[in-house]
């Protein structure tokens, strides 16, 4: 999926955790930075494309140990022991990346070192994640709304 789609349905999630969480503001920035870090390992990618990550890149391959829910765990887990309340917003952006990724054809190894794949009928950038991305902008805002008009949110 391309970095637009991820952050909408980053967006979605915001939308429903928002209620859920005690640090609202540690929450939203934890889930949208989250959701960019599998990308960083793809040096065509909007931030994976900085120099800063050519040592990352070397490392690894696009959709590899990085795009797994096993790298997940291991650095949900890092930060739990120093930054508790960032842990779940971090947690969140991450997995909605994988589960987004999975669903296109290139998938992704979602338990890493395991050879097993996930994936899907999207082609990243293709018509029909674009028509996701759009479907999405549509949701999230009607959400807003929903919650905001109706004082759902807290």
């Amino acid at each position: 999926m391309l970095i637009r789609t991820h952050f909408m349905f980053a967006v979605f999630m915001i939308l429903i955790f928002f209620n859920y969480v005690n640090n609202k503001l540690i929450f939203v920035v934890m889930v949208l930075i989250a959701t960019i870090i599998p990308d960083l390992d793809n040096p065509h990618s909007k931030y994976g494309s900085n120099i800063a990550f050519s040592p990352l890149q070397s490392v690894t391959k696009h959709r590899g140990f990085i795009h797994s829910f096993t790298t997940a765990v291991i650095l949900v887990g890092i930060i739990a022991i120093w930054w508790p309340v960032a842990s779940f917003g971090f947690f969140i952006g991450y997995s909605v990346h994988l589960i987004t990724d999975s669903f296109t054809k290139n998938g992704i190894r979602p338990f890493w070192p395991f050879k097993w794949e996930a994936n899907g009928p999207i082609t990243t950038g293709g018509k029909i994640e674009d028509v996701l991305f759009l479907g999405l902008i549509v949701i999230n805002v009607l959400l807003f709304f929903i919650l905001f008009i109706f004082g759902i949110w807290r």
